[in-house]
């Protein structure tokens, strides 16, 4: 049994013996572990409802020195589990098992709350001056590099095809065949990698931002936990809510975050970022890349 399961029994056993106050602070312990993990005493305080010294009182209630010690299982946990999609999609049934009758929309409505706190956290734990020097960051580099693996690949395939716009020195490091270390070859001081990656944290992604690190270039991290590998050594980490109900993490915050990171780099690229544009739609245009009315006015009867 692990020391946060350990920990969560000890809680559910002690609870009906619980004051009202203590209460209220182990239920939302029991529901937010990752909040006690990651924050402050007074910001799971005042999430609880609870004053500060009540998670104290929680914590030697239950035999721990302080609330330190008492915090460290849930940090543990962050730094060690791993969720198994077996067990996720056994957990999704069980929660599915009936719900097609549940009058509030059973397993959509689940899957829209979640996104909706998802989109909640991540904005109100990044800031517009954030977004400001990011794209000040990117818009000086020499050259800027997004590496995004396996579900994180079409948050970093977004990046890479909304920068490139109207920026001419964006590399995707993709991997395909093996070619990620190739990818990342010429990484260097005054270049910029931004590394997507949640747990269960890709190696490959992991090992180019440390590769990038290592050579001098910035680090930028779009991430799950402070705790996160990519977040190490980063010059800003952004920490991203990907909380779902399905076995898969849900990439909706990641993707409005990206789509935020777009709309700030283009409103500090000035003139320039608009010339460019202008110039990629006359490319498209060009090509033909979009469907127009004169091809709609070609095509007679059902010819598909």
């Amino acid at each position: 049994m692990s020391s946060t399961t350990s920990l969560t029994a000890r809680l559910e056993a002690a609870y009906p013996g619980l004051s009202p106050q203590l209460r209220l602070a182990a239920r939302y312990v029991l529901d937010a572990p990752d909040d006690v993990a990651l924050n402050s005493m007074r910001t799971v305080a005042t999430h609880a409802g609870v004053h500060p010294s009540t998670l104290v009182r929680l914590a030697r209630e239950l035999d721990f020195s302080g609330y330190a010690e008492f915090r460290e299982p849930f940090r543990q946990r962050l730094r060690t589990h791993a969720d198994r999609y077996a067990d996720r999609a056994r957990n999704l049934q069980a929660r599915s098992d009936g719900q097609e009758k549940d009058a509030n929309g059973g397993l959509l409505h689940e899957v829209l709350q979640s996104s909706n706190r998802n989109l909640q956290q991540t904005f109100s734990a990044t800031s517009p001056t954030e977004l400001s020097n990011l794209a000040v960051l990117l818009d000086q580099a020499r050259r800027i590099y997004v590496v995004g693996m396996r579900k994180c690949y079409p948050v970093a395939y977004y990046l890479h095809y909304a920068f490139r716009m109207f920026h001419d020195n964006v590399v995707l490091a993709n991997g395909v065949a093996a070619t990620v270390a190739d990818d990342l070859r010429d990484v260097q001081e005054g270049d910029v990698l931004i590394a997507i990656g949640f747990e269960t944290y890709t190696r490959g992604t992991v090992r180019a931002a440390r590769h990038a690190v290592s050579v001098g270039a910035d680090l930028v991290a779009i991430t799950d936990s402070p705790l996160s590998p990519l977040a190490r050594d980063a010059t800003q980490a952004f920490v991203v809510a990907n909380d779902s109900p399905s076995f898969f993490r849900s990439l909706a915050s990641a993707m409005a975050l990206a789509e935020a990171i777009v709309a700030h780099l283009v409103a500090e690229g000035g003139e320039a970022a608009v010339d460019q544009l202008t110039k990629t739609e006359r490319h498209l245009e060009a090509f033909g890349t979009y469907w127009g009315p004169d091809d709609a006015a070609a095509v007679s009867g059902d010819t598909f």
